[in-house]
């Protein structure tokens, strides 16, 4: 049998029901370009780093010692197994005149091909007194600007450790080791923090010893950065170097002593630092910002396609229905189910394929490109490189098909069950009943009858009822889920910097000084008056460690003084708001601690060292904390777990403070002392991860927008559905004398109550979705508050309401144009 005309009535069908496909189509099209738009984003952002820190030669490994490095110590590096390239350098940290700036300076040789600078004006120095700058000081420096180097006063320590003080900027650049825009590290001088980074030709340091080595090895340059392969590998060549330097500390100060006979019998043995990548100011946050946005796109989408398997089903469904007298006519004449299914199938198909390659298309271009665009503000790395992704698109188009072709086979399927006399007759309508309302006579005769007509229609239609339903607590859940994930981030950094840790500045001590450099510093604490209060604290960083769980690092705290802790840190329960208190039989630790390790008073934390001495600290109780993992102790309970006396390194301090002004000069008197080595202000910390958690409000905004659009689809979809299907019931109402507006409104009422009731619904099914997504979006070492503020509810409903009367205006159209004599006419 031919089917040419089964095929052309396949093609007329979907341009006769273009506002359907079009909704199948755009509803498939949202859910794909989300799912693999977002998806891509974490993947292409760290694709992006990978590739930028691969043309610039990023090091593996860092090496520094207190007391410099020689070159028979960079000698000593070329023994380290796998080692390819060992590049010195120098670096110092200036001020820069009038402009007042700390700049870390670092050597510069064409020669050396570690840590290249990308250019973004000018070109690299070639002579001597030349320099190129940190890009994010193009503005306040032009190309031809003089800089003069200056030091706290010192300058003549400075013309020790530089040929040349006055330099002409040549160049901006930026630098694989700072891809965070804003840090730059810390600093001795100044207010504790390095403002820029630069560069001079290396004959302009006249230091005697190195200050730095970087080291890049054979077997990372295949390996990308961040992955698990890349950390194993760090893990072993920091090991390998620290072994082969095992002897440098002792030969270093046996160097010393003969050269200076200037006195030096008590110095103390110099220290090695090995570090990677990770101590690059964003490198590893960067990663984190990437897994969280490919936590989001694993939960987020899936409600996306839920909607979307539920509409396209209610959509199919009625598509069938409408066809039920061309169905038994195709029976009737010979065609097999097969061929009648073929329509459906091809129809649902056709639909889900073409919306699945817009979306890929969108998702792929435009949503990597809005979030990244939003994380620029905090990373200073090229643009973003987009890739296409077989795995995500495969995913996409399988379930796009089975949201549409398996659901137009389902619906088509229980209707070819019937013979072909009775599809060619009408579907005989529901018997009528009583509702569950008119059984309540007290208050169905108080109803007027319009109000009665309301309540038959949402009962006695049941199926439509729920499926509106549905779709409206669906889509409103997912509009409250993107502002309460809002909500959350914003609140973490008021609890963490504000509410519980409580001191406004963190001093890290040095250890080993002059008992008059202690007396010079505490004196410099007691005459300024800003100061309310100051605590002295040991931190010491271990590594958490159990089967089946990633190592964490730990921070523990020992205030020298118990009872002045809640000045500065207040440990609470965050529930009751109870608070703890530091005892000497077991220690405190952060909620999110306990909840990786399922910690409970009375349990152990297995703790390493950096030798790996593995120690046991038994869980006193459980404190709220949000960022990073906290272990609080009391010296006495330190001390016997460690079998030593805690170092007191940090001091808190508490002033009046309120200005950044006030607060840089008070961070210049501190660093200038020798005690101190870094200042840290609370209020710099909030700021810097409240931009962090601004550029995920971004992402927040692209999961509500998303969500919105998904919102309108899905009501126009429902409302278009109910209107078609009621066509003969909407005729009879008009030809008994409803005027346009009395028409509309008989729809619009149960709308709008069915609408309201699925805001309801979806307002609770939304905290549920909030507390998943929170879940599954959080890091290790971070825990979101599970808050949702009264006003998302509120932008939520509105949202909601607001695209179903836009949708009833456009329907309001729609019902004026029935044409009542043909919708009244009769099958038979």
């Amino acid at each position: 049998m031919k089917k040419h005309a089964l095929w052309s009535d396949i093609f007329r069908e979907i341009w006769r029901t273009k506002a359907r496909f079009i909704s199948i189509f755009a509803i498939i099209m949202l859910g794909v370009s989300f799912f693999a738009g977002v998806k891509a984003t974490g993947p292409n952002m760290l694709d992006t780093a990978e590739t930028f820190y691969r043309e610039l030669r990023l090091m593996d490994l860092k090496v520094q010692t207190t007391y410099g490095l020689t070159k028979d110590n960079i000698k000593l590096l070329s023994h380290v197994p796998r080692v390819e390239v060992i590049q010195p350098g120098y670096s110092a940290d200036v001020f820069t005149g009038d402009k007042a700036l700390v700049l870390k300076v670092y050597s510069y040789s064409s020669e050396k091909t570690l840590n290249q600078y990308d250019i973004i004006k000018g070109h690299l120095p070639k002579h001597s007194g030349e320099i190129v700058l940190d890009d994010r000081l193009d503005g306040k420096y032009r190309l031809g600007d003089k800089i003069t180097f200056t030091g706290n006063g010192k300058d003549a320590e400075l013309s020790n450790s530089f040929g040349v003080l006055d330099y002409t900027v040549v160049g901006f650049v930026r630098s694989s080791q700072f891809i965070e825009k804003k840090n730059r590290g810390t600093s001795g001088i100044g207010k504790g923090k390095v403002d820029a980074f630069a560069a001079i030709p290396e004959s302009d340091f006249k230091l005697p010893v190195y200050t730095e080595a970087y080291l890049s090895f054979t077997d990372t340059s295949a390996v990308k950065a961040y992955t698990p392969e890349y950390r194993a590998l760090m893990k072993q060549h920091t090991k390998a170097v620290e072994q082969t330097l095992s002897g440098v500390p002792k030969a270093r100060v046996a160097e010393m002593r003969v050269e200076g006979e200037r006195k030096l019998a008590e110095l103390a043995l110099p220290k090695i630092y090995v570090t990677d990548r990770n101590d690059n100011p964003g490198y590893a946050e960067y990663k984190d910002n990437a897994d969280r946005l490919s936590a989001i796109a694993s939960a987020f989408p899936v409600f996306f396609f839920l909607i979307a398997a539920l509409v396209s089903l209610t959509t199919m469904t009625r598509m069938v229905e409408e066809q039920r007298l061309q169905i038994g006519t195709l029976k009737a004449i010979g065609y097999s189910n097969r061929d009648i299914i073929a329509k459906f199938l091809v129809y649902g198909t056709l639909a889900s394929l073409a919306a699945s390659v817009a979306g890929l298309a969108l998702g792929f271009t435009l949503f990597p490109t809005i979030i990244y665009n939003a994380y620029s503000s905090l990373y200073n790395l090229p643009d973003i490189i987009k890739r296409f992704y077989p795995t995500y698109s495969i995913i996409s188009i399988l379930v796009a098909l089975i949201c549409t072709t398996l659901t137009a086979w389902i619906a088509s399927r229980v209707v070819l069950r019937s013979n072909a006399s009775i599809l060619m007759r009408p579907k005989a309508p529901k018997n009528g009943q009583r509702i569950v309302l008119e059984r309540l006579s007290f208050i169905w005769k108080r109803l007027s009858f319009v109000q009665k007509v309301t309540a038959r229609n949402l009962f006695r239609y049941k199926q439509r009822m729920f499926m509106t339903v549905f779709g409206v607590a669906g889509c409103t859940a997912l509009i409250l889920t993107g502002f309460g994930l809002k909500d959350s981030l914003g609140s973490i950094s008021g609890r963490q910097f504000g509410a519980i840790m409580k001191y406004d500045v963190l001093v890290a001590l040095h250890a080993d000084v002059s008992p008059d450099v202690v007396d010079a510093h505490k004196k410099l604490i007691t005459d300024e008056s800003a100061i309310t209060g100051t605590l002295e604290v040991a931190q010491e960083t271990m590594t958490a460690r159990a089967k089946g769980i990633n190592d964490q690092d730990v921070n523990l705290f020992i205030p020298v003084s118990v009872d002045s802790l809640a000045q500065f840190v207040e440990l609470r329960d965050r529930w009751s708001g109870e608070g703890r208190k530091l005892t000497d039989k077991g220690a405190i630790v952060s909620e999110k601690l306990a909840k990786l390790y399922g910690l409970e008073p009375g349990d152990y934390l297995n703790v390493l060292d950096k030798e790996n001495e593995t120690f046991k600290i038994q869980v006193a109780g459980i404190t709220e904390n949000y960022v990073m993992h906290y272990v609080y102790m009391t010296p006495a309970y330190y001390s016997s777990v460690f079998g030593k006396e805690p170092v007191f390194n940090t001091e808190l301090l508490n002033y009046t403070l309120k200005d950044k002004a006030s607060e840089d000069t008070f961070g210049e008197k501190l660093t200038d002392s020798e005690r101190v080595a870094a200042v840290s202000f609370s209020s710099s910390l909030g700021n810097a991860f409240d931009d962090i958690m601004k550029s995920m409000n971004v992402v927040t905004w692209v999961l509500i927008v998303s969500a919105a659009a998904l919102a309108f689809v899905v009501l126009y979809s429902l409302t278009n559905i109910n209107v078609s299907e009621r066509f003969r019931e909407l005729s009879t109402i008009k030809v008994l004398g409803f005027y346009d507006k009395e028409v509309t409104m008989y729809i619009y009422r149960e709308n709008i109550l069915l609408s309201v009731i699925g805001i309801v619904a979806g307002s609770g099914l939304g905290i549920m979705l909030h507390s998943f997504v929170l879940k599954t979006a959080e890091l290790d070492a971070t825990l979101f508050v599970p808050i949702i503020k009264w006003p998302s509810y509120i932008y939520a409903a509105l949202l909601t309401l607001l695209f179903s009367g836009i949708i009833m205006a456009f329907m309001h159209v729609k019902l004026k144009r029935i044409h009542m004599i043909e919708a009244l006419k009769s099958v038979e």
